[in-house]
This record gives structure tokens, sequence and C-alpha cells, in this order.
């Protein structure tokens, strides 16, 4: 009886194989994974792209108009609720509407009272009125727009 010798693969041949099939195969998974999750994050970004102020004399109360120059450069539409300035909602400043506000149920600012929302790539300015008698020339304010997702921009303007 005649027995043939058969060669076989090394082990550390077949183990270098199984190692490198592997990572090829981890690599795609994670891709694959980073790839669904990407899809399905919408998020959204306010940029204050200008914020001046400037004098106002046709608007009940109010002597300080600060205009926002927005953009939402997010993927997701943005809704601004409020705005506030110096950590103190815009309505509480106590100017009343007319002029040119937009609504006159509005108190303080443009924005209209359920909201006002950007799509993703859309800008918009917003006006901000201030009592004259609660800041003076050269004082610095914070601004700050508070968004639906909770979010907060801010930009600071001296009064001029």
């Amino acid at each position: 009886m005649k027995f043939r010798l058969r060669k076989a693969v090394s082990p550390a041949v077949t183990n270098t194989i199984l190692v490198a099939v592997a990572i090829m195969v981890s690599v795609g998974v994670s891709y694959w994974i980073v790839g669904l999750s990407t899809q399905n994050t919408m998020f959204e970004v306010i940029e204050i792209t200008t914020a001046y102020n400037m004098l106002e004399t046709n608007v009940t109360n109010a002597r300080w108009k600060i205009v926002l120059g927005i953009k939402n450069t997010g993927s997701d539409a943005a809704t601004i609720r409020e705005i506030f300035v110096n950590s103190v909602p815009v309505n509480d400043f106590g100017v009343s509407g007319g002029g040119s506000l937009s609504d006159a149920s509005s108190t303080g600012t443009s924005i209209p009272p359920n909201g006002l929302t950007l799509m993703s790539g859309e800008g918009t300015i917003i006006y901000v009125w201030i009592g004259g008698d609660l800041m003076s020339s050269g004082t610095s304010c914070e601004v700050s727009i508070h968004s639906e997702a909770g979010m907060d921009y801010l930009s600071l303007v001296k009064l001029v």
C-alpha cells in the first residue's frame, strides 16, 4: 500500500487569513452602522450673521431697536420661540406693540406668537425693541435666541 503525502496550509497562514477576514468584516459593519446613524440624525444650527442696533422712534415706549440677521445652517427646521436680552425675556421689558412690529399682539420682538420657523438654509431678520429708560447709550447687552429644541444662540450688541 502506497501512501501519498498531501501538503496542507500551515496553521500560521490559516490564522493570518482568518484574522484578516475578521478585520475586513468588522470594518464593513462599522461603516454600515455609521451610515445608518448619520442618515437619521437631523439637527438645527442657527447662526447670527449680523447684530446691530439703532435708535427707534416709531414704536411706542421703545428706544432701542436691535436688528439680528440669522440663518439656519443645520439639517433640520428650527423654530425660534423667544428672545432674551441680558437673560430677561424681551416681553418682560414692557414695550407695547404697534409701529413696525409685525403683529399688534406682540411685545418687543418681530417673532410671531406661535414662533418663527426657519427651514434648513433659510435666513431672516429679527427685530427686538427695548425701552429707552432701561438701557443707555454705550451699554453692551447680550441677546439670546431661544429655540424650540432648547438651544440658545448668543450675540453681544453695544447700544450706540
